[in-house]
């Protein structure tokens, strides 16, 4: 079979889609995963077929001094909204000759070019927040503990605010290929039947999601190569497990700010640390030897070496750290990370989440002394990630994928 996946938004939306690419790939279909273009060398170098889609989505990301502000959401709707239109143009060419279409996060356009093209198409949510329901508001609302009737309208507005924004333009297009207008965009994109590729474990589908068909697979990691480093060796033996801290694609001068507060929290608490660093500047704790910056390492090959994971709660990053049954400090910067910093909350896998506006080196040596000293986190962190590794998402999301045609 032809297979297209399509997938518009950072490196944690890339990563699940390869690793389910790569895995296609090995069934024997005929793959092409669609992305940011500045993804391609990554995809390259793993082996799987690629086209660039669109715009360096990780080069404007860096432009926004501070992701969490309303004006850098302002500035992202523009971004996305012209994101969209070129979708409309370039998703075309790419699915011409595809026999099942598969889209994820930021990919407004390829529900339309599917049924135009009379194509199967299945869209992949990696958070069961992407679904409507009043047990959670809109993504885009950080407050997690609403009534249910707040949550309820938190969808409704953002349906009506979309009316003036992406829907009017989906329809145009739409016109144009002789379909019929769409008055829910979210709902559109979510298709006929979402696959929910997050694990129940960590976040179940609510039940009052009934107008969806759901199946829900558990999050796809991607194998990568085992990376071996002399210098993190020798850092991880000369102590206890240090504290890990990374903010993933967040803004990159945003976590460079963040190193002096992060490297206090952890002395604070009597803890080494590991900074995933994305910058090529130096810092003034490059030589101290309680720190420890790495670049691009994967995630499941460090965070089991760990005593405690500092993040942004991105999908991927919180699975990573709860398959390796490490506790969890999350630093909400937007959209579902606030979802993820809940959960993890909820499940006393973690203190409760401090958001970016918010972070200071009290609040974060705090959570630090909780969780590496607190032995019901560190049990139920464990306990966690037994249930998670019973199950082969890859394998059980193929199956979904192909159950749902």
């Amino acid at each position: 079979m032809n297979i297209v996946l399509a997938t518009y938004g950072s490196r944690g939306d890339v990563q699940p889609m390869l690793a389910l690419s790569l895995a296609l790939l090995h069934k024997g279909h005929d793959v092409l995963l669609a992305a940011p273009p500045e993804k391609e060398n990554w995809a390259d170098k793993m082996g799987c077929p690629f086209y660039p889609l669109g715009s360096n989505l990780t080069a404007f990301i860096d432009t926004l001094e501070k992701v969490h502000s309303p004006i850098s959401l302002a500035r992202s709707v523009l971004f996305l909204r012209k994101e969209l239109k070129t979708q409309f143009e370039i998703l075309p060419r790419i699915v011409d000759k595809a026999d099942l279409v598969i889209g994820s996060s930021l990919i407004g356009a390829l529900p339309s070019i599917a049924e135009a093209r009379r194509i199967p198409y299945r869209y992949i949510a990696f958070t069961p927040q992407l679904l409507p329901s009043a047990c959670h508001p809109f993504p885009a609302f950080k407050y997690q503990h609403l009534p249910r009737w707040f949550n309820r309208m938190t969808w409704q507005i953002a349906n009506y605010l979309d009316h003036f924004n992406n829907i009017k333009l989906i329809n145009r297009y739409r016109k144009e290929m002789g379909l019929e207008p769409i008055y829910n965009a979210w709902h559109h994109i979510l298709g006929k039947h979402v696959i929910v590729a997050s694990d129940p474990a960590l976040a179940n589908v609510p039940d009052d999601v009934r107008a969806l068909k759901f199946t829900q697979t558990g999050y796809m990691h991607l194998k990568q190569p085992t990376h071996s480093s002399h210098e993190l060796k020798k850092f991880l033996e000369k102590g206890p497990a240090p504290i890990y801290a990374g903010f993933g694609s967040m803004p990159k001068s945003d976590q460079m700010n963040c190193v002096a507060t992060i490297v206090k929290a952890a002395r604070s608490a009597g803890q080494r640390v590991v900074i995933n660093r994305f910058w090529g500047e130096p810092s003034s704790f490059d030589r101290c030897e309680d720190v420890f910056f790495i670049g691009k390492y994967p995630h499941l090959n460090l965070f089991s070496h760990m005593s405690a994971i500092i993040h942004h709660g991105g999908a991927g990053t919180t699975a990573s750290a709860a398959i390796c049954g490490v506790p969890q400090i999350i630093v909400p910067h937007l959209l579902d990370q606030y979802y993820w910093g809940n959960q993890i909350q909820r499940l006393q896998i973690g203190p409760k989440p401090i958001w970016r506006s918010k972070l200071k080196v009290s609040n974060l040596a705090k959570a630090i002394e909780k969780c590496v000293l607190s032995s019901p986190i560190k049990d139920n962190a464990r306990k966690i990630a037994r249930m998670i590794q019973q199950i082969d998402s890859l394998k059980t999301t193929i199956m979904a994928i192909f159950d749902s045609l």
